[in-house]
């Protein structure tokens, strides 16, 4: 009977022999059917001369197959796969790895995926509250309906009279303008109004200026997610701000800020553009036709983002961990048999039997195994066939006599109660005054703090703040904190519970060992008086003393239970 079956669901395995493969094309072993050749066609398209696909050309091979992952999505990934393979170089994904990486994004999309509230968001009255209050602030004045606010670096930038309102005045799209040359304190009334009745908020952060507080005002829109045109430019050194050469360790610090701030739009779905005159004209598409700026494609010269949230890097690690498993001589290559409990630990199936006689397989043939076969639809007698193979694993396993587990969900980060934000660096204050609070609540926590920052860090700390009750930021006297600012900023946008602590800096502070000019602090207080000025609006505490802070979260995370 067994064999019957068996002689059924072997009508359905490719029969291929090792010269089906194009040797002069693909590796040996890398291609076993129609989803690896799909993956092969579009891989040799973007790949160069050394046979891999470059950073670079990643997202335009995504695009191209309808696939639109983050920035930070694809750094995540890249690194992850550098990890896995000890690659020295984290700027290319080889052949397995893209094909991997492009089959879980096609099976992640072709499901319901849709993304979660955050742990922290408010709960329901709270959140009727501040929609109210929102309300109000939109209502409260008589300012006219602006289709369009222009907002984002200022002095000495030009930008909208040289090309943005030349653009809106020839198409007959009306617009704000906060640039001034004299501007007075009642024009703040203005503005507001005009940037909350506005249709669509257009905003340019450029490499003129630090834009430290209309970065903070794009956090905290994107996070109310409002209709919005963003434009960064990438800083090109040396960088002249005021006349004044920026050191190294700011311009990390801005850099970053513009990551982060690409990030936050992104996870939203806003599409980033680099060049002012491509996101004018999405803004008229947008203003003339009611569309979402979200929906709009390659072809308007957006860079769409789909399911911002998913981890496939995860994935990838997870697999990994099963091949390293089942490899106990650390030999680098599994046996056939090996390969399939291998495959079997992560599907829960079986490869078909024919592969046998292709020998031993690396863990780049293992990607390409599960982009073939581990989504394989399979008919009534192969998934009979499945389960009786598979029945004594089966029962160990619901026995607890298993040894080799696949964590499928993976990508669920351990909850926290609270997360620490804001300043790191030198600054101190999670271990000298938070952590010691914390402890002796009895309350968990999540500290950010770490000594080597990069890109492929943003998703996984960003599934870690959605797994926390309460978010505290603290922003220290002793740091420029931007990215700490525009993460607070997106969150009380998200209506998230949190709290805040704002030191300004002050005049002759030193930072990272070097004094800050006058500009560099009325900037960076700039930025922190508009998140102070955010937070009193959406009723969110702000304190000047840590341990307020501190006690004010625990206090929070108890009502919150």
């Amino acid at each position: 009977m067994l064999l019957f079956f068996y002689k059924l669901i072997r009508w359905d395995v490719p029969q291929k022999k090792m010269s089906d493969v194009d040797q002069d094309k693909a590796d040996d072993k890398l291609l076993y059917g129609y989803k690896t050749r799909q993956a092969w066609e579009l891989f040799n398209k973007y790949r160069n001369n050394n046979n891999v696909i470059p950073l670079n050309r990643i997202r335009k091979a995504f695009n191209s197959i309808n696939l639109y992952p983050t920035q930070s999505q694809i750094y995540e990934y890249v690194h992850c796969a550098c990890e896995v393979s000890g690659k020295n170089t984290v700027d290319h994904l080889t052949f397995g790895e893209f094909a991997f990486f492009v089959n879980e994004l096609q099976q992640q999309y072709s499901t319901d995926n849709t993304q979660t509230l955050p742990r922290s968001h408010l709960k329901e009255k709270a959140v009727e509250a501040l929609n109210h209050r929102r309300l109000q602030r939109r209502f409260s004045g008589h300012a006219a309906g602006f289709q369009v606010f222009l907002g984002g670096s200022c002095n000495p930038t030009t930008w909208r009279t040289d090309i943005a309102i030349p653009f809106l005045k020839k198409h007959g799209i009306t617009y704000y303008n906060p640039q001034v040359c004299n501007w007075k304190p009642n024009l703040m009334e203005l503005e507001d109004q005009a940037k909350q009745t506005a249709q669509l908020l257009f905003f340019v952060i450029d490499n003129k200026t630090r834009s430290s507080a209309s970065m903070v005002e794009v956090a905290y829109i994107a996070g109310c997610d409002r209709q919005l045109i963003l434009v960064v430019k990438k800083f090109q050194p040396p960088v002249y701000i005021y006349g004044e050469l920026l050191r190294q360790s700011e311009l990390d610090d801005l850099e970053r800020s513009h990551a982060y701030l690409i990030d936050l739009s992104e996870r939203m779905g806003i599409p980033v553009f680099n060049d002012i005159c491509t996101a004018l004209n999405c803004t008229k598409k947008v203003i003339t036709q009611q569309i979402k700026v979200s929906d709009l494609t390659v072809a308007d010269g957006a860079q769409p983002v789909k399911h911002p949230h998913l981890r496939i890097a995860n994935e990838l690690l997870s697999i990994k961990e099963v091949f390293n498993t089942v490899d106990s001589c650390n030999a680098g290559r599994l046996s056939f048999d090996d390969t399939n409990l291998a495959f079997r630990t992560v599907t829960s199936d079986n490869l078909p039997s024919n592969l046998y006689y292709l020998g031993s397989f690396t863990f780049e043939q293992f990607c390409c195994l599960l982009t073939e076969y581990r989504y394989k639809k399979k008919n009534i007698f192969q998934i009979l066939w499945s389960f009786l193979w598979n029945f004594p694993s089966i029962l160990l396993h619901w026995l607890g006599w298993t040894s080799i587990k696949f964590r499928a969900d993976g990508t669920e980060p351990r909850r926290r109660d609270i997360f620490l934000g804001g300043s790191c660096g030198a600054s101190a204050w999670r271990e000298s005054i938070a952590i010691p609070i914390l402890r002796k609540n009895g309350i968990s926590y999540f500290n950010p703090q770490v000594h080597c920052w990069n890109a492929h860090c943003i998703p996984r700390e960003a599934s870690i703040k959605d797994s926390c009750l309460v978010l505290l930021y603290v922003i220290t006297q002793d740091t420029r904190a931007m990215t700490s600012m525009l993460e607070a900023g997106y969150f009380i946008g998200k209506k998230c519970n949190v709290i805040l602590c704002i030191e300004f800096i002050k005049t002759g502070a030193v930072i990272d060992g070097e004094k800050l000019s006058d500009n560099e602090v009325l900037d960076y207080n700039r930025s922190r008086a508009y998140l102070a000025d955010v937070a009193n609006r959406d009723g969110v505490p702000v304190f000047d003393d840590v341990e307020e802070a501190v006690l004010c979260a625990v206090n929070r995370f108890r009502e919150a239970l």
